[in-house]
């Protein structure tokens, strides 16, 4: 009898653990009220109607007219981080796909609440600003700008943080791609970039460095 006893306690705070954790996760992703969400709707935009329970709502120009949306990331795609809580970020979308902008408003990231503080995170998040759905986002490099030819777009990551920022990124994704597929007909993002096997394309030393494939360097023992 005892040892049943034991079991049904240890059942028992179990349970009691797992339901904390969940309610820490749903409070976190709970959506901003009315009042607080218009205080981040920058002009010349306006916020709307809301046409989603989950935080979804549009946003109108100086007109009145329809020009996108705004949401969060936590309730639309609650990505649990390493504190186990979602990273709750504040994303504007365009009728065109573009992000007009984007606000981190809740995270607690150990990374970022003990060690290198918010700010380089709020850096990360503000590199969506004027991308596209459309666009190639990938994480990790040190330059942001897009890449006209080919749509790709590299995001300086946070050193220390990868994989802090890399959960942030997808889930600014995946509640971007959630309310575009529902609201934004025609608008998606084009598939991850392939190798072709089968292309086949002689380049002599002289064509690779025209086309930055190869450089010539000359390196020191202190720097190798």
């Amino acid at each position: 009898m005892a040892a049943d006893g034991g079991w049904r306690r240890s059942l028992t705070r179990a349970a009691l653990a797992v339901a904390a954790m969940l309610s820490a996760v749903l409070a976190q992703a709970a959506p901003l009220a009315q009042a607080a969400l218009e205080t981040h709707v920058a002009p010349p935009y306006r916020l709307g109607a809301q046409i989603d329970p989950r935080g979804v709502w549009t946003i109108t120009d100086l007109t009145g007219a329809d020009a996108g949306y705004v949401f969060q990331t936590g309730p639309l795609a609650p990505i649990p981080g390493f504190s186990g809580q979602p990273i709750d970020v504040l994303v504007t979308l365009g009728l065109d796909g573009r992000f007009i902008d984007a606000e981190l408003l809740s995270q607690n990231e150990p990374v970022f609440v003990s060690g290198l503080g918010v700010a380089p995170f709020h850096a990360f998040v503000a590199q969506y600003r004027g991308l596209s759905l459309s666009d190639t986002i990938t994480v990790g490099a040190p330059y942001g700008a897009p890449d006209a030819a080919s749509g790709h777009v590299r995001l300086d990551g946070v050193t220390k943080a990868t994989a802090s920022v890399r959960i942030a990124h997808e889930s600014i994704l995946a509640a971007a791609l959630s309310v575009a597929r529902t609201h934004l007909r025609g608008v998606a993002a084009q598939p991850a970039a392939r190798p072709d096997p089968a292309h086949d394309e002689a380049l002599d030393w002289p064509t690779l460095i025209a086309q930055g494939v190869a450089a010539r360097r000359r390196v020191s023992n202190a720097e190798a």
